[in-house]
């Protein structure tokens, strides 16, 4: 699987964003045409966190969100051929950036909160390039992919750590040593590690893991997206990079979970198609024996 998975990649490089988009928009329709899962899970998270919007509205929100979801893979491709200079010119317009230089540049260590928005794999292109930097990461289910997925997110100065007692302990240090550390704020965590916080008016398990990486950095925490901007049957990258909606500074664990979420909810307002809505984001719900949104009816 991982040598297919490779020369997938390799040809994946040779795409160009206007013919992506195409192919990730045709992929979409066949998703949502035979209901796979990723359409199945897209369509009950849109149920849950747009009550306002109409069957039709969803339907065409559903369809988006897969198109943009699809294109994942092909800027995968990209981080993992493609030189770094090739990559940093597709990103047009930046905003917040002087202001995370400066706090970055204190060399005391930041939290970075990238969530599961646009295309955070072309954000460690675009950090790699100006700092070192820590991450943790999820091994694929799939054993012989793990070389290939780390071998693309480090070729620009990333150190990625596996999600286990030894991964967060090397994460702690990277944040004593002053770097700074990537971590993706909506993945669902064990009921153990958890707090429940609202999330688009859903309780959603919410990490605690963010809030004791936030204490070790004096709360020098923020949030960025990478998102796709469309035009003229292409498109190009847009990065924001902003503080929280609030300080965070004397909250606990479940005041910090409260007001991450809230700064998640505002960069989805912005691109609310380009978020992973193929994510079981609600799977682990309050109480053990309530039914989960995504049970096949």
């Amino acid at each position: 699987m991982g040598i297919i998975f490779r020369a997938a990649l390799w040809l994946g490089q040779w795409v160009s964003p206007s013919v992506a988009l195409q192919l990730s928009a045709l992929v979409a329709w066949v998703l949502d045409r035979l209901n796979l899962e990723p359409a199945r899970v897209t369509a009950a998270n849109l149920k849950a966190c747009f009550p306002e919007l109409n069957e039709l509205e969803r339907s065409a929100l559903k369809r988006r969100s897969l198109k943009h979801m699809v294109l994942l893979f092909f800027e995968f491709a990209q981080l993992s051929h493609w030189p770094l200079e090739k990559l940093l010119s597709q990103i047009r317009e930046m905003h917040g950036v002087d202001w995370f230089d400066e706090v970055a540049s204190q060399g005391q260590g930041v939290l970075v909160l990238a969530p599961h928005i646009g295309s955070w794999e072309i954000f460690c292109a675009f950090l790699g390039a100006k700092y070192p930097f820590a991450a943790l990461y999820a091994p694929p289910k799939i054993k012989s992919l793990e070389p290939v997925i780390l071998s693309a997110r480090k070729r620009f100065k990333g150190n990625m750590f596996p999600i286990d007692a030894g991964g967060i302990r090397r994460l702690l240090r990277s944040l004593k040593d002053g770097e700074l550390v990537v971590l993706l704020p909506d993945q669902v965590p064990d009921r153990e590690q958890g707090v429940y916080a609202p999330f688009l008016g859903q309780p959603a398990l919410t990490m605690t893991l963010a809030h004791r990486l936030a204490n070790k950095t004096e709360h020098r925490v923020v949030m960025i997206s990478m998102e796709r901007v469309e035009e003229r049957g292409s498109y190009h990258f847009r990065l924001h990079i902003e503080p929280l909606v609030e300080t965070t500074a004397g909250l606990d664990a479940q005041g910090f979970a409260r007001v991450m979420n809230q700064s998640i909810e505002r960069a989805i307002t912005r691109v609310p198609e380009q978020y992973q809505w193929a994510y079981k984001r609600f799977k682990r719900p309050p109480g053990r024996g309530r039914n989960s949104i995504y049970r096949r009816q």
